[in-house]
């Protein structure tokens, strides 16, 4: 019975291009609403993506169908003849989307990245770093008089150090906040000594015991 399916399967396929997926390439650049794309299937997949945050919101057959977001490794199973598809500003790359007929008893996808793969890429993005500096530059005096803000708040930064210059006489305080003093500090940094951090992206900021003290300071 099973070889007698396939055969038939075989023989459906050579009189048509029947489960044969489709791609549609969607530039992620462009800001679309609603756009039309008539075409047609019972399946449809977001194939790849320039990263795990790009996504599409893809209303199915008619512009008053609730709309639903799909980001890499998403899709549908369901009969359509066109898709409405938002691509939200902001974002940049293109999208691919393969759609296809018969599924899923003749086209199923296969595809072993969605469970290995998905959300591992900020990790990997994380442990590589960046090729550029997100902020560096001349040394920062700090004094005793009050707080000197070393490196603002970033969501980019990966990693950040602070050093105090080796010409130093006096010591440097380091602080989360404005609020820091030589006895609320979280780092101590006598002459040539630095401190660093890799999972925080909040505002630093530094005082000293004697005026005229230097800092150095960078993040990426």
């Amino acid at each position: 019975m099973k070889e007698d399916r396939f055969a038939n399967n075989i023989s459906e396929v050579a009189r048509r291009s029947a489960a044969v997926p489709k791609r549609l390439d969607i530039d992620l650049s462009i800001a679309l609403t609603d756009q039309p794309y008539h075409i047609s299937g019972n399946l449809f997949y977001i194939f790849s993506a320039p990263d795990e945050s790009s996504y599409l919101d893809i209303k199915v057959n008619e512009t008053r169908e609730p709309v639903i977001s799909y980001s890499v490794h998403t899709g549908l199973v369901t009969p359509f003849d066109a898709l409405y598809i938002t691509t939200p500003a902001g974002q940049s790359g293109t999208m691919v989307l393969i759609y296809g007929t018969e599924a899923p008893n003749l086209l199923q996808i296969i595809d072993n990245k969605s469970t290995t793969v998905a959300g591992v890429g900020g990790i990997l993005d994380e442990l590589r770093g960046d090729l550029t500096e997100e902020t560096w530059g001349t040394e920062i005096t700090v004094g005793n008089a009050a707080a000197v803000q070393i490196l603002a708040a970033n969501a980019a930064r990966k990693a950040c150090i602070i050093q105090a210059k080796a010409a130093n006489t006096g010591i440097v305080y380091i602080g989360f906040d404005n609020t820091v003093t030589t006895t609320k500090w979280i780092a101590e940094l006598q002459a040539g000594m630095s401190f660093a951090v890799d999972d925080y992206r909040g505002d630093l900021y530094a005082r000293a015991d004697a005026a005229g003290q230097l800092v150095g300071y960078g993040e990426w």
